[in-house]
Formats: C-alpha cells, structure tokens, sequence
C-alpha cells in the first residue's frame, strides 16, 4: 500500500518531528509502528477510533474544569497514537528525571531543616519566605526516611536540536499517573499487534514499586499492617476520576478529610467498626488544605491536628507537607548550582533558559529581550496570567515591562521554545495524521531501591 499518509503529513524543517527525520524519512524507532499505521484500512481504523471514545466514556474517564459550561464529567481526550521513544533514549532521560527528584528531595530537606542553601547564597530568600508555598509551621519536621518527595512529576520539551528540556517540575501532589495507566491500556488494545511485536515496556512495575516504598516507610509498630489511604479533595476535583481510579488500582481506601479524625497524636480512619490507625496518607489535595488548626483556618477538606501527627512521625504525608514550595519556575535558574551542592554532581538535563526578575541583571536582560520570552507569575498560585512576548505590540511591551519595573519579584521569565511534533490522527473520519506540538510529563515515585521512574512508549526491539 502506498504511504498515503506520509505523503499528505505536515513536515516543518524548523522543528524537531518526533517521527521524522530531518530529511523527511521516517525515523527507525517509528517505522514499525508507521507501516503497521499505514496499513490499516479506513474502515477498521474507524472502529478503532470508536473504540476509544467507547472505552472512555464506559470507564467514566474524565477531566473536569472549573467554571467550563462542559468542565463536570467532561470526557478524556486520548489520541491513540503514541509517543515512540528509542530504550537507549529512555534510559537517559529516566536517569536525570530521577536525580532531578533526588535533588529536589534534598532541597526541601534542607529549607525545612539545616537552610544551608540559604546560608550560602545559593538561593535567594525571598524565593523562599516571599511565597505561601513555604509553610513555616513545617520546619523541623523529619519524616521518615529524610523523604519529602514521594512522588514527582517533571513536563519536558524537545528543544530544536532533538535535546530535553525541562519546562517546569510538579511537587505539590502531581496528577497524571493514573490517567497515563488508562492511556496505555486503552492504546494496548487499539494495537495489540504492535504492543507485542514492539516488545512495549509495561508501567505496573512502577505503581508496585509506589505501593512497596510507602509500606516501607510507613511507621508501624510490631506486627502491624502498613494502612494507607489516599486523600482527595473530593468528586469536585478536576482530577477526581484519577483520585478514584489510582485508589483502586493502588487497593487503597479513597477518604475526604472528613473520613479521618486526629486522637492524640495518631490519625483514624473512621470505619463502621470503628476507628481504624492510618500510616500513609498518599494526598491529592494542596497542603495548605490539610490542617485547618495549623495550616489555612478557612479549609473546610483538611483534618485538624493532622500536623501535630506528623511532627511526631506517627503517619506519613506522600507528598510531605510544604512541598509545594518548590512549583515556582523562578527556581530553575539557580538548581544546577544547587545539584553540585546537595549531590555532588552535575545536573543531568538543564531547565528551559531561565531569568528571576527579583534580581537587577536577570531583570534588565529579561526587559531588553520581552519579544523573546515568556512571562509567568514566580509564584503558583498567584496568578494563571501567561504573557507571550511575541504577540505584543510596541505599547504592550512597554507596558509589561513597566509592571515588571514595578513589582520585578513576582515575574519569571522563560525562553520562548519551540515545541517539537509528533503526529496525531486527524480526529475525524479522514484517514490522515496531523502533526501537533508535543510536551512530555515523566512521573517518578520513591521505590525501595530509590526513585523510579515511570516508562514511556518505549521499545525494545
């Protein structure tokens, strides 16, 4: 059969292509997986098609918006055509996406403890005391292990070169796992043919070795069973259906906060048989909402006291309280100094070009280049505002840069990147692939053996 679909598939020479080479040929990791796709007639790929929106809509797989006309039980867009990345590939990106948590793990060891990076101007403190994200009522604390960073995600980019970028790390209770599980799944059946010739990597070793590190962790006392539950916000949440889905993959009791009460200084889950002692608490919800005696008074999802039992080691937060600290994109610029610190060794993959404004060369820089960049508020939280450079006019830019002038610790600016493309079907009942731009989330979590990180569409062949 004639590659129709190649023939008709955008090419940009100004970016990188997933599946293209830069002279148009199709890369020798992809060309299974091209030819097989080339392959399949119109109409089974058309049931194929319905066979994802089927399987999505009957698993009730969706992603809710606040404040969207359709953001309650808005159904999972998937596309089933994966992202193929080379084993040689993978192996070094799993390498620094694991580092990179070892390191942050250790930053938030040292800004809740010993604050040497402070100490040493490493880092600025007003990137620290200058945010809600720093939650003061947490330092001192040391959870068992010295682990604060139980899970992590990271979102990367190809820059045009075909290297990795990291485009901003996720610590505060990172989403997406369970709805990379359901993905894989789903395209696994979409595909079995390739999933098997293909030899594609599977990711329950990963949740396995999430369940084993928090057991492992977890502070029990004699013959006592490690219980751990995971902690939602509740079905409002945009993310719930993932809440719900990873407590059942995990075997793990799914509770709001007001399914837990504090006695003494140990944390119950309130069962029909009574009280029943909680060991891990894996959270989906932001910290500050966890304890409304100690933490933020107006929080009607949090458990009060829930604080005074982990200072006193009693139960396990995964992600620790406070690690939200880290989600400013500010930090970027200053972590391949902060690695050599806390690890002794270089950073394995770099951030996205970087400039805090808080400082006057980083400021100056960012102002003379604002059609270059792009401009994000340094604190999560603050505000959602983006501002692309690029599609200002003359007054606009003025005008950001005199906000910037004004109020220079609460902007971060970021080269503008140029996403690579990967190629999706077109949606429709076209046999066609379009190309998008692509971003990558990673996800790792503490294992026994340290931190693992989850697999993409590998290939072992």
């Amino acid at each position: 059969m004639a590659r129709t679909l190649l023939a008709i598939y955008p090419h940009s020479p100004h970016r990188y292509d997933e599946m293209l080479s830069a002279d148009g040929g199709v890369r020798p990791h992809w060309q299974q997986f091209f030819d097989h796709l080339d392959a399949v007639a119109p109409d089974e790929m058309r049931e194929r098609l319905e066979f994802v929106d089927r399987r999505i809509l009957e698993n009730g797989v969706t992603y809710n918006v606040y404040a969207a006309p359709d953001g309650a039980d808005r159904p999972w867009a998937l596309d089933p055509v994966p992202l193929i990345i080379p084993p040689e590939e993978w192996a070094e990106v799993s390498v620094a996406v694991a580092q990179r948590a070892a390191m942050l793990n250790a930053m938030l060891a040292d800004l809740y403890g010993a604050q040497t990076l402070l100490a040493e101007g490493l880092l600025p403190p007003a990137l620290v005391y200058g945010q809600h994200g720093y939650l003061w009522p947490c330092h001192g604390i040391k959870p068992p292990g010295d682990i604060w960073l139980h899970n992590y995600a990271v979102d990367l980019a190809r820059s045009p070169d075909g290297h990795w970028w990291v485009i901003a790390d996720r610590t505060q209770a990172p989403s997406g796992a369970g709805y990379a599980l359901e993905n894989r799944l789903i395209v696994s059946r979409v595909f079995p043919e390739m999933f098997r010739d293909l030899r594609v990597q599977h990711v329950a070793d990963f949740f396995r070795d999430q369940q084993e590190g928090l057991a492992a962790l977890a502070p029990v006392e004699g013959d006592e069973a490690p219980h751990i539950v995971l902690l939602t916000p509740g079905p409002y949440n945009e993310t719930y259906f993932e809440h719900a889905y990873l407590a059942r993959y995990l075997g793990y009791p799914l509770v709001e906060g007001q399914d837990l009460t504090v006695r003494g200084d140990t944390v119950y889950l309130k069962t029909l048989r009574g009280l029943k002692r909680v060991h891990v608490i894996l959270r989906r919800q932001d910290d500050g909402y966890c304890d409304p005696l100690e933490l933020r008074g107006d929080s009607a999802l949090g458990v009060p006291g829930l604080l005074g039992v982990v200072r006193a080691g009693r139960v396990v937060m995964a992600n620790a309280l406070g690690s939200g600290l880290l989600g400013s994109g500010a930090l970027m610029g200053f972590l391949p100094a902060i690695c050599e610190r806390l690890l002794g060794e270089p950073l394995a993959m770099p951030s996205v070009a970087t400039w805090w404004c808080g400082e006057a060369p980083a400021r100056k820089e960012v102002i003379e280049n604002l059609r270059k960049l792009v401009l994000k508020p340094t604190f999560p939280g603050a505000s959602n505002e983006v501002i692309f450079g690029d599609r200002l006019g003359e007054e606009q830019l003025a005008a950001v840069a005199a906000r910037v002038e004004a109020d220079p610790s609460a902007f971060v600016a970021q080269e503008l990147v140029k996403l690579s493309r990967a190629p999706v079907w077109s949606g429709g009942q076209r046999r066609k692939l379009r190309s998008r731009a692509m971003g990558l989330r990673v996800y790792a979590a503490i294992g026994p053996e340290g931190y693992k990180v989850m697999r993409s569409e590998e290939h072992t062949s």
